[in-house]
């Protein structure tokens, strides 16, 4: 399809397709009659592009109309403007129907990083992530434990050191609690193919966390939706975990239904660039 046959493209998001394209590409050559196709740009388009970027370094072009990125291109957190506000809905009702804090936490290599939290109902709560916080995923609540599952047990060994997880918490005077490496497992396992999990004691400063998983249409996991309260012990089966389960699903099944909607219109703008 040329250029002008679909919506209008300003020079700007040309330019960001292009980079996009070559980002997930991989790391081997790509055929500039390919781009030109799934990106729906002329050929003359591409050559400007291409130029710029191969003057500056940013890929190399080769004889045969192959180019080899020199550069790597990613967000932290895939997510788009109009997800992000159906999620600032989503936890803005979690609060509301709960009183605790609602929070988006996203997996960034082996630390979770809190994209978004919702205030809890009593300013008397004090709970230290936020926005921007990053926390390593050896410090094993529920939110690392729910993650962890998900990963190929393979993974999982190759990628972490069993023995170098901890808790935090006041259990018998001790505000950090290493784990056996086969009691790390043993709680992995049980905790895998759940969508599901919650915290059985508070951690050093009184919370507790109750955790679902928000996938995108593809499976993986986009990030963690979670309560964070000061819930007492004795409630991580209860009445309260029930509760925040029930709602904490209900939020996650209306988010995923909008990246599904979402991943339909994504997908048929590409096969209008494609068939155009």
């Amino acid at each position: 399809m040329k250029d002008g046959s679909c919506k209008k493209m300003n020079p700007t998001e040309r330019i960001l397709d292009v980079l996009e394209y070559l980002s997930t590409a991989g790391l081997g050559p790509v055929k500039q009659v390919d781009m030109v196709r799934d990106l729906g740009l002329s050929p003359a388009t591409l050559n400007r592009i291409v130029r710029i970027l191969s003057e500056r370094g940013y890929v190399f072009r080769t004889s045969e109309k192959y180019l080899v990125r020199n550069f790597t291109i990613s967000r932290t957190i895939q997510m788009s403007a109009s997800y992000m506000g159906a999620l600032d809905e989503a936890t803005r009702r979690l609060t509301a129907l709960t009183g605790a804090a609602a929070e988006s936490v996203v997996v960034v290599g082996h630390e979770l990083l809190w994209h978004h939290r919702t205030e809890h109902s009593d300013p008397a709560v004090r709970i230290v992530a936020r926005a921007g916080f990053r926390r390593s995923l050896l410090e094993f609540d529920a939110l690392a434990r729910l993650y962890l599952s998900t990963l190929d047990p393979d993974e999982l060994k190759r990628d972490f050191d069993m023995i170098g997880f901890f808790e935090t918490g006041l259990r018998n005077g001790r505000e950090i609690g290493w784990l056996r490496g086969e009691d790390v497992e043993s709680r992995i396992t049980e905790t895998r193919g759940a969508d599901f999990a919650c915290d059985r004691v508070a951690n050093h400063i009184g919370i507790r966390r109750f955790a679902t998983l928000v996938r995108a249409p593809d499976g993986g996991v986009l990030h963690i939706l979670s309560l964070a309260d000061n819930a007492p012990p004795g409630t991580g089966e209860g009445a309260i975990a029930t509760r925040y389960r029930a709602v904490l699903a209900e939020e996650r099944d209306r988010l995923e239904a909008v990246l599904a909607e979402e991943f339909r219109a994504s997908s048929a703008e590409a096969q209008l660039r494609i068939g155009g």
